[in-house]
């Protein structure tokens, strides 16, 4: 436990035995009529879009009168974003208070908690300094939400945390009539509700199919339709994108796709203003090479198409994150290119161009990179986080890395592959998403325990990896992990009975 001081002055100064606050034998004087913090804590009344709960703390053990040591620790989790939190405090009478000079109202005056926060409390000639320290919680729990058992789910869900309302929302296939369409719900007031139609849209073509909420809130779904009729100009299972406009969901472009190609591997990200996707084509029929990546653009009502110069060989898979303003894809070549075998890039969208960052990249140690699995990630303020599975070392395990745009270099997260402890094969999953604290946080589901999901992140302050914890006794796959603004952590899979299954971490 840390331990931060305080010092009365009275006048002329006087040395002032200094001692921990939490101690009963805090010196005390009782001529002295010192001035005292009396309840102090953050409020989600006062933190809106920040906080999801109180965080107040018991003054009763810690305050006495004339104490010569006045230390508040307020216990908060990490994820929530402590740069410009609002106190609410009462003071004894006649008291006031500064942080560097500037007076504080409570449930008024806004400071950045990152760092420790000095109160200096004021009454008469007496000032009295008051240290605020955010510590990391320790007391945070797994719980498990209503499970979704109204519908069966095909193929993996998509979990995505609206920016708008922070309520998580949940994309998956469902079959109905004997045809797989669309369904989203959302956790509101204790149950998931349906967004829309509890089935909508066209036939969705195997399980390609993604999810993304614009900034402004509004949900859009990507799948391969199944239903176009091969044209001149249009070719079944092409991309359909749609959106929800509040009230039900509608196409953006037409019905008939985006572009003539069949696509698989499906990402979407919807950004300010615009819209942004990628897929791989898989048809000798379309306008695009066989199997090769496609990137499309929606903007001004059009929507536009094409292969990227820097990645125009076939690809295996894909897999694509953004935050407001950029997107991010990384795919895996499909076998050798260039003497590399399944060689990994990765291309950045922003401002309206696509920029390679790594092009058919491997590590110096390891002959091939594993087609099977690949994710990306990417924080608020634009740092991205890839992983994927690579050889180095005799064995195929799990490598995270991130970008620094400082040095223009990549590196792998502590030095080391994931330690997650086993041999990962095509059906290991892991995902990743980057908390309000810019550390990212990794659910996995673990193969020596029943495929059960785990749950790991990077320690600030160690600069390692946590040692694992399940979340739960339950069999996942198509996990996803994501955050709300106010610092909640959602887990997302199927369980064995193909139920959608949630628990939140806070």
């Amino acid at each position: 436990m840390k331990y931060l001081w305080m010092s009365v002055i009275i006048g002329p100064m006087v040395a002032l035995l200094a001692t921990s606050c939490s101690e009963s034998s805090n010196f005390s004087s009782p001529d002295i009529d010192a001035p005292k913090m009396l309840t102090f804590g953050f409020y989600v009344e006062d933190n809106a879009d920040v906080l999801s709960k109180d965080y107040a703390v018991d003054l009763t053990a810690v305050q006495t009168s004339g104490s010569s040591t006045v230390s508040i620790h307020v216990p908060m989790p990490a994820t929530v974003d402590k740069s410009s939190l609002v106190a609410r405090f009462t003071m004894s009478d006649g008291t006031t208070a500064k942080v560097n000079g500037v007076e504080q109202v409570s449930r008024q005056t806004a400071n950045d908690f990152t760092v420790p926060v000095d109160y200096i409390l004021t009454k008469d000639n007496v000032n009295v300094r008051c240290a605020v320290d955010i510590v990391k919680a320790t007391n945070l729990k797994w719980r498990e939400m209503p499970v979704f058992d109204a519908l069966t789910v095909y193929g993996d869900p998509v979990m995505k945390v609206n920016p708008k309302d922070n309520l998580p929302y949940v994309a998956f296939k469902i079959r109905t009539d004997n045809d797989y369409r669309s369904s989203v719900i959302k956790y509101e007031n204790g149950a998931w509700v349906h967004v829309g139609d509890a089935g909508f849209g066209s036939k969705i073509s195997s399980s390609y199919f993604d999810f993304s909420i614009a900034p402004d809130g509004t949900p859009y779904i990507a799948y391969s339709n199944s239903e176009i009729k091969a044209t001149t100009t249009t070719l079944a299972g092409a991309m359909t994108v749609m959106k929800y406009d509040g009230s039900a969901w509608n196409y953006v472009g037409n019905e008939n796709g985006i572009l003539k190609a069949q696509s698989n591997y499906i990402g979407l990200a919807a950004l300010e203003n615009e819209l942004v996707a990628a897929q791989q084509n898989n048809s000798a029929k379309a306008d695009y090479p066989r199997r090769s990546m496609v990137l499309s653009t929606y903007k001004d009502g059009q929507w536009t198409s094409a292969n990227h110069a820097s990645v125009t060989n076939e690809i295996f898979t894909l897999s694509m994150a953004n935050n407001n303003t950029s997107a991010y894809v990384l795919s895996i070549n499909r076998g050798s290119v260039s003497g590399v075998n399944y060689g990994y890039n990765v291309l950045k969208y922003e401002n309206g161009e696509w920029t390679p960052m790594l092009v058919n990249a491997i590590e110096p140690d390891a002959t091939a990179n594993s087609p099977y699995i690949c994710g990306c990630a990417v924080s608020a303020d634009n740092v991205p986080y890839i992983w994927f599975g690579d050889n180095a070392g005799g064995s195929y395990n799990i490598r995270v890395k991130t970008y620094n745009a400082e040095t223009n270099q990549w590196k792998t997260l502590t030095g080391n592959v994931l330690p997650l402890g086993f041999a990962f094969d095509s059906h290991t999953e892991v995902a990743i998403a980057i908390g309000a604290d810019g550390m990212p946080y990794l659910v996995y589901n673990n193969k020596t325990d029943q495929n059960y999901p785990y749950f790991m992140y990077l320690d600030a302050e160690t600069g390692q990896w946590t040692t694992p914890v399940r979340v739960a006794e339950v069999a996942a796959s198509g996990l996803n992990i994501a955050f709300s603004h106010t610092g909640v952590c959602y887990v997302t899979f199927a369980d064995g009975d193909n139920h959608i299954r949630t628990y939140s971490y806070e």
